[in-house]
């Protein structure tokens, strides 16, 4: 998702890993990936086409796709390259209307600020229960009982995302069309205490394709 790592998926990995061969990554501009180079465009379709070029160096013409949020949209993106043989888009932005909602832009620049300043005066915060849950108030479902070291790695890789400010613009302008063209099974799912993207002005469902499965994932928030 914007401003977030691969780390997001540690508490899944080995679970998806006992059936499957996982690659997470880092998208360009995120985690330890560098941003895209000068002259290539940082929005969803252009973080996808890199995804892709990594795909080529690994062998891979497809693979099942996953993606949260920001990554939610990349991986319908792959299914429109005909990269995927499935995605599962969960809370994914993009089902917007021409451009994401103001609150959502005013959102990830306050969460990148706190972050930012967070890291900077208090390092090794939030340690208390109460200063996690206000952390991920809106990224969680139940804020208040998330363990420290995501926490803290969450907080870490908002504040220093090295794309932060490309990617955010370039998508904020966007939004997903032409899902038409991902012939691959599709799943999109989101979170019923979901508080960035809501229902009436983020989950439009005219640019998914037809086979699209839509699920409730019960208790969870944006991140789930």
């Amino acid at each position: 998702g914007q401003g977030f790592s691969r780390r997001c998926w540690d508490p899944i990995v080995d679970t998806l890993a006992a059936d499957r061969d996982v690659i997470a990554v880092d998208l360009p501009g995120h985690g330890d990936s560098p941003r895209q180079p000068q002259g290539t465009g940082s929005a969803p379709h252009d973080l996808a086409v890199a995804v892709a070029e990594l795909l080529d160096e690994l062998g891979l013409p497809t693979a099942h796709v996953a993606g949260n949020s920001s990554g939610g949209w990349v991986a319908l993106e792959l299914g429109r390259l005909q990269r995927a043989r499935t995605v599962t888009a969960l809370d994914p932005a993009g089902l917007w209307r021409k451009s994401a909602p103001r609150h959502i832009r005013v959102a990830m620049r306050q969460a990148r600020l706190t972050a930012k300043i967070t890291r900077r005066v208090a390092p090794n915060a939030p340690r208390t229960r109460l200063g996690r849950g206000l952390s991920l108030m809106q990224a969680s479902g139940h804020p208040f009982n998330l363990p420290y070291e995501p926490v803290k790695t969450a907080i870490h890789d908002m504040a220093t995302a090295p794309g932060f400010r490309e990617t955010l613009h370039a998508l904020e302008k966007r939004q997903f069309e032409d899902g038409a063209a991902i012939t691959v099974p599709v799943t999109v799912a989101f979170g019923s205490r979901d508080r960035v993207l809501l229902p009436k002005v983020a989950r439009r469902r005219d640019q998914l394709p037809d086979q699209t499965r839509w699920v409730t994932l019960s208790e969870c928030g944006h991140i789930p």
